[in-house]
């Protein structure tokens, strides 16, 4: 599904209505009505079900007459409260008003009118839209504060009143929703941090814009996936199959104190169905890694002296059994030793097999960089750097990474001339060479603990050995990752979440995914 900005989706609103002839008041009705729905459900198991419904002075406001037209008509309790005098709406606004106003809806204008909260079961949002810029003032202002001292469960109307909808900056008070009903297509700024925190369930709602105005809308081309489209990318299980079947991957991890990386890496790629893992690390780890692993099968190569950490002289053992693996991943805990920087620089060019570089991997490709050295690589190759990374390979600020994630990743795809970019974060953002950014939509700040990005590395080398093309082994892996992390999150606390249970919890991501698509 495209993510849009708020001036994307107002020309696309323009286009429906002005090209394609379909009423703006259908679209308003659409829209309302997906509101009340959300609302029905939220309210389903409440008693004497009563209802507010904020409304504001633009077409976010018509939404929600709408939406409390339609409650009315359902036997709910719906009062309406407005800082604008409704009789000087204007266009479908206006209409919508009057729709609600003939069914016997009652209002209130605020401040003169009192917004009475105590026996009310839920607040619909309709305020302000995904185009107001700025922080909630006056009356509005007034509005929010009260809501958000209620306490009371919100459903916001196309986008939470004081978020910017591209942005995600929150500039002053805003209201935080238990559910948002976005419409026609899900907005930039509803997957930015701090705003994302205030969006709640995010509902987008099929308001009638044709499929093909959408396909044909232009560039930037950013992406969320839908579960539904994520569980159609998971590798096929066949009842016959054996390890073979499964994939074989090679994970060139670990030195000395980051055993813990090449161990976590391992067990996550056989935890996402891998038939065979085998772990290449120095010999002076093998004792610690086999104490941990009962499942990989360990492959000890030379190591530096006193070190151990990977040595030059490990270079042709590493490419054979690399090169035998259906899938290769390098770099979590390998450290950055000039042995072992000289190693990385000579093994890109002659791995033959789908590679995902991380952590130490990318650091050491960095120091590469420095010294002049051109990167070449000799398989496709998936790189999974977080900020700092970045900035290092690209030899630009971290700022410049924040600030431009979404509209310079497939530049900087290009300019590392790797098939596909994860940039880690909250959100992970994935680009590949089609042209398009996807937007991860899972995970948490529970997840900010080191060995993340480890399970992370492990998995989508899981799925690369399994057959899966990289571009969706990525889209794949960062997702599940990221509902792994949620779930460790739901049942421990973000607090308290390390990497180890996001690694537990992978295989219940996977098969939630599996039998529980479009949830």
């Amino acid at each position: 599904m495209k993510v849009v900005t708020t001036d994307m989706m107002r020309e696309l609103d323009r286009i429906t209505i002005e090209d394609r002839k379909i009423p703006g008041m259908t679209l308003m009705e659409r829209a309302g009505a997906g509101v009340a729905g959300i609302a029905f459900e939220i309210l389903k198991d409440i008693e004497g079900k009563s209802v507010l419904v904020l409304a504001g002075p633009g077409n976010n406001g018509g939404d929600g007459w709408v939406a409390a037209r339609l409650l009315m008509e359902s036997d709910i309790d719906v009062k309406v409260a407005t800082p604008v005098n409704p009789e000087k709406l204007k266009g479908d606004a206006k209409t919508a008003f009057e729709r609600a106003k003939n069914a016997g809806v009652e209002f209130a204008i605020f401040p003169n009118g009192e917004i009475v909260l105590e026996d009310i079961d839920l607040v619909i949002d309709g305020l302000l839209g995904t185009g107001a810029k700025g922080a909630p003032r006056e009356a509005i202002l007034e509005m929010v504060v009260r809501t958000a001292e209620s306490n009371l469960p919100v459903v916001a109307v196309d986008n939470p009143t004081g978020v910017d909808a591209d942005t995600g900056e929150v500039p002053g008070e805003a209201i935080i929703a238990t559910a948002t009903a976005t419409f026609g297509l899900p907005k930039l700024g509803q997957f930015r941090f701090p705003g994302k925190a205030f969006i709640g369930r995010l509902v987008v709602v099929d308001i009638g814009i044709p499929e093909d105005v959408i396909d044909d809308f232009g560039e930037p081309d950013w992406r969320v996936d839908s579960t539904d489209e994520l569980a159609r990318l998971l590798p096929p299980r066949p009842g016959d199959g054996h390890k073979g079947t499964f994939g074989k991957a090679a994970i060139i991890a670990g030195s000395e104190g980051m055993s813990g990386a090449a161990v976590m890496a391992s067990e996550s790629c056989l935890r996402c169905g891998t038939g065979l893992v085998e772990l290449i690390t120095p010999r002076g780890l093998v004792d610690t890694v086999d104490t941990l692993l009962r499942e990989v099968v360990t492959k000890p190569v030379q190591q530096v002296n006193k070190r151990r950490c990977l040595s030059v002289r490990a270079l042709g053992d590493i490419i054979r059994i690399a090169n035998e693996a259906d899938a290769i991943a390098l770099g979590p805990g390998i450290g950055t030793h000039r042995e072992t920087v000289d190693l990385v620089g000579r093994l890109l060019p002659r791995f033959l097999k789908p590679l995902v570089i991380d952590a130490d991997g990318l650091n050491c490709i960095s120091k590469l960089r420095e010294r002049g050295i051109a990167i070449e690589y000799g398989s496709p190759v998936v790189i999974t750097p977080h900020p700092g990374e970045l900035s290092r390979l690209l030899n630009i600020s971290v700022d410049d990474i924040l600030s431009n994630r979404f509209n310079d990743m497939q530049k900087w795809t290009n300019e590392l001339d790797v098939d596909v970019l994860i940039l880690k974060g909250a959100p992970t953002t994935i680009s590949g060479k089609e042209g398009m950014v996807y937007i991860n939509r899972t995970g948490n700040q529970g997840m900010a603990t080191g060995g993340s990005g480890d399970v992370l590395t492990g998995v989508i080398a899981g799925f690369l050995a399994q057959g899966v093309p990289p571009i969706d082994a990525a889209r794949l892996g960062v997702y599940l990752h990221g509902f792994a992390g949620d779930l460790a999150s739901a049942e421990l606390g973000p607090r308290g979440v390390i990497a180890g249970d996001i690694l537990d919890c992978v295989p219940e991501a996977i098969f939630d995914l599996e039998i529980y698509p479009g949830i």
